[in-house]
């Protein structure tokens, strides 16, 4: 296990600020690459069923690109994953206003959400079987819009036996709004070789909510069983991406098991042989295919969340946690 850390000159340059690019790796040919703009993950390296170890992130070709990053690929999320309407945001008697920055919406935390940030390098550890780095950011008062001086943290750790877990951990002084989420878009050909609609998908959930014409949720459960979302056992993407909807936009309401560690989600690519299996304490993932624009179908987004366009009130002095395990694994054609 081994961490390495280094200035990011690229990124630095184009920011006028001091970036650090992270590496993460395991004795297996695992690795994970980070930087401290938006807490992004860059690229996860993991091997094939033929050992070929390739990077199963979607990514930009201009590294630029990272810096508007229109489709928020890789970054940290906050304060508010999704989207929350009218740019309005009330907890008990105080309305707070936010940007509008889609629609009617404002979505992912606005144009200088946490994932425009440098965050700050707090530490790393490196054990026998797993190393890990924390990341710090400090939300001001009202910067945006959102209430509260809220510490945030992230950390990465990746072991050796391929899993990597990504916590997020929060602590505000008043009360607030405090939705996050990891915004990596996932493609097990390796290398973006193919779009996902071979790949298949299992999903633990109760169901979904259809969404309006802001990609608002319509809070009324719908069963994936016998729709174009069907995923309750593993079923190609293919219907999904090609089906009404042109693709999935939608949060789904995720089960959980106290007695299991099952995952919530479990993605393959028969190809590859690759398969990520994802477990976490967030009640929802809303999922996205890219459905519109550049990489078209080639990754799938899972969002591990609580359920947007809803106030997710923290407490002051109260903690925030968000945590979420991808195993990879290889299975055998």
């Amino acid at each position: 296990m081994r961490i390495e850390v280094e200035r990011f000159d690229a990124m630095t340059a184009f920011l006028g600020e001091t970036v650090e690019r992270i590496v993460l790796h395991n004795a297996k040919g695992v690795s994970v690459e980070l930087m401290t703009y938006g807490a992004l993950m860059l690229a996860i390296n993991v091997p094939d069923k033929n050992g070929v170890v390739e990077n199963v992130l979607l990514s930009y070709e201009h590294l630029e690109d990272y810096v508007s990053n229109p489709m928020y690929m890789g970054a940290t999320i906050g304060p508010n994953a999704g989207r929350l309407a009218g740019g309005k945001l009330q907890i008990r008697d105080e309305v707070y206003s936010l940007e509008i920055n889609e629609g009617i919406s404002n979505l992912h935390g606005g144009r200088k959400g946490f994932h425009t940030k440098i965050w700050t390098m707090m530490g790393e550890q490196v054990g026998t079987d797993r190393c890990s780095v924390t990341l710090g950011l400090e939300h001001e008062h009202l910067e945006d819009g959102f209430p509260g001086n809220i510490a945030v943290k992230a950390v990465f750790t990746l072991y050796d036996d391929g899993k990597l877990t990504l916590l997020y951990s929060a602590i505000s002084d008043r009360a607030c709004h405090l939705n996050m989420a990891n915004h990596n878009y996932f493609n097990l050909s390796g290398n973006e070789k193919t779009e996902i609609s071979e790949h298949l998908l299992m999903l633990r959930s109760k169901g979904f909510y259809e969404v309006d014409t802001h990609n608002l949720p319509i809070f009324d459960l719908v069963s994936q069983e016998c729709s174009e979302f069907d995923f309750s056992q593993q079923s190609s993407l293919m219907k999904a991406l090609h089906g009404d909807r042109g693709g999935i936009d939608h949060p789904f309401v995720l089960e959980h098991d106290r007695l299991s560690d099952a995952p919530q989600v479990v993605y393959e690519d028969p190809i590859s042989g690759r398969r990520l299996e994802v477990t976490t304490d967030q009640p929802c993932a809303v999922i996205y295919t890219n459905n519109i624009g550049y990489k078209h179908h080639m990754g799938i987004c899972f969002e591990m969340q609580q359920v947007p366009n809803k106030v997710n009130l923290l407490e002051g002095g109260e903690p925030y946690i968000n945590e979420t395990t991808y195993r990879f694994s290889v299975v055998s054609s």
